[in-house]
């Protein structure tokens, strides 16, 4: 590993407290073979992006909040590209830099299941990540990540509630036969001529599978 030398590190440091960053060089972080601190995914120490017998400066950047109310996003992982977002709704109530945080939670991903993960710029976000049988990707499986933004810290009775309904969603497109086919609605122009109107189709079904997940989310977060 390249070590920064430190009129580097200054520099750094000095760029980012334009943008209101602080920059904590007496204030490092130990990593540790089980993990830091930090919540630092440990995937990061085993990949050996980080090293244990390294001491880190901390640089800390503010970020904007990116959930002003509740909202669910899908994501999917495309073959050439790694993580997107499908669809969100509401439509556009996601700030900019909700993407990238989606894509380092969507590849820290390994198995099927329901996770929390705390965030400075989202209160609550709970996801399910599943997978879809389908004919077109490697594996003939689809990676999708429904993504749940609440504005508010929730208690685990609704917390139980949002995994049952994830649940039961994720359940609902792995038995929709050809749903995979709404995944390539970018990539249209280079589908064959037969099968762009099952992908226009499906695209618009999927969308409004979304928008009842919203709403049953909706009813459950007020009820509790």
């Amino acid at each position: 590993m390249k070590m920064m030398i430190e009129k580097d590190r200054k520099e750094i440091i000095s760029e980012v407290q334009k943008y209101g960053g602080i920059g904590l060089r007496h204030q490092s972080l130990r990593v540790h073979k089980n993990g830091a601190k930090f919540p630092i995914s440990k995937n990061y120490i085993d990949d050996e992006l980080l090293d244990p017998e390294i001491v880190y400066t901390l640089i800390l950047i503010p970020e904007i909040k990116i959930a002003t109310k509740t909202s669910v996003a899908l994501s999917y992982f495309a073959r050439k590209k790694g993580p997107l977002v499908f669809y969100t709704y509401p439509e556009s109530i996601l700030e900019e830099g909700f993407s990238v945080q989606i894509a380092n939670i969507m590849v820290q991903v390994s198995k099927e299941g329901f996770f929390a993960n705390q965030s400075s710029t989202v209160p609550s976000t709970l996801n399910y990540y599943f997978e879809i049988p389908s004919e077109w990707a490697r594996g003939n499986k689809e990676m999708l990540m429904i993504s749940v933004f609440l504005d508010k810290p929730i208690n685990k009775l609704l917390e139980k509630r949002i995994q049952e309904i994830c649940t039961d969603f994720a359940l609902q497109l792995k038995n929709a036969e050809g749903l995979f086919k709404a995944l390539y609605m970018e990539t249209i122009d280079k589908i064959p001529e037969k099968d762009r109107s099952d992908i226009k189709k499906f695209n618009e079904n999927l969308k409004t599978k979304i928008k009842t997940l919203y709403e049953e989310i909706e009813i459950s977060s007020k009820e509790k």
